[in-house]
């Protein structure tokens, strides 16, 4: 049987999911910045409750981005450790292609082939990571356009080009008050990560980049903003 680990620490939630066959054994949290102390923790409980090994992992799967910059650092770190120490590949995925699916999951959402989910992650500083994903009849989530960071104004042009039938994730400051838009939020979740390894490729973790669409500088900035 496959065995797969997966961490998602891209947003405020933090998860960690195993597969073990057809068997699934998760952790889920929401504490902000607290996913330092959260995630290996959830690491060796899903491992336990496996009663499996890291070396027993056949691969690893993590979110690279978009999202907040010190949540990405924090799971691929993990991740990366274990890859290393054990010598396993690992699947990267969008954070926000996993939104879209723990949407699907969680609502019980109509699955027609064709709906249309716009996954939006609030960036600060009045712009937002955004994407659009078709459900198609196999089931996959398929990009319509590159995962992209946008101010209000080009997200809500990129709304109104895919059209989309939902949209979920951070989006409160971005729709204020208007009712016509259909939102759900929702934070991505470790579990719905397992799912999408299904359709992306391992790889060895030197090869795996970090997605932060804004700049690592602008993260720097920050960082020296909050100490002063």
């Amino acid at each position: 049987m496959t065995a797969i680990l997966a961490v998602e620490t891209s947003t405020p939630a933090c998860s960690v999911a195993l597969r073990l066959g057809d068997v699934i054994v998760s952790r889920y949290s929401e504490e902000p910045r607290s996913h330092t102390k959260l995630v290996m923790n959830m690491i060796s409980d899903v491992l336990a409750e496996a009663g499996l090994s890291v070396q027993q992992l056949d691969m690893l799967a993590v979110t690279v981005g978009p999202g907040s910059f010190t949540g990405l650092r924090i799971g691929f770190a993990a991740v990366q450790g274990l890859a290393f120490g054990a010598d396993k590949p690992v699947v990267p995925a969008s954070s926000l292609q996993v939104m879209a699916a723990t949407y699907l999951r969680r609502q019980n959402a109509n699955q027609d082939a064709g709906m249309v989910i716009m996954p939006v992650l609030d960036a600060r500083m009045a712009e937002f990571n955004c994407g659009c994903y078709k459900l198609e009849a196999s089931g996959e989530l398929t990009a319509l356009v590159e995962d992209q960071l946008l101010d209000a104004e080009g997200a809500m042009a990129l709304y109104r080009e895919c059209q989309p039938d939902v949209i979920v994730g951070e989006a409160e400051s971005l729709i204020g008050t208007d009712s016509d838009l259909h939102f759900v939020p929702v934070y991505p979740d470790a579990v719905d990560l397992l799912t999408i390894t299904q359709a992306n490729s391992a790889q060895p973790v030197e090869s795996i980049e970090l997605v932060y669409l804004r700049g690592t500088d602008a993260w720097q900035k920050r960082k020296k903003l909050r100490k002063g």
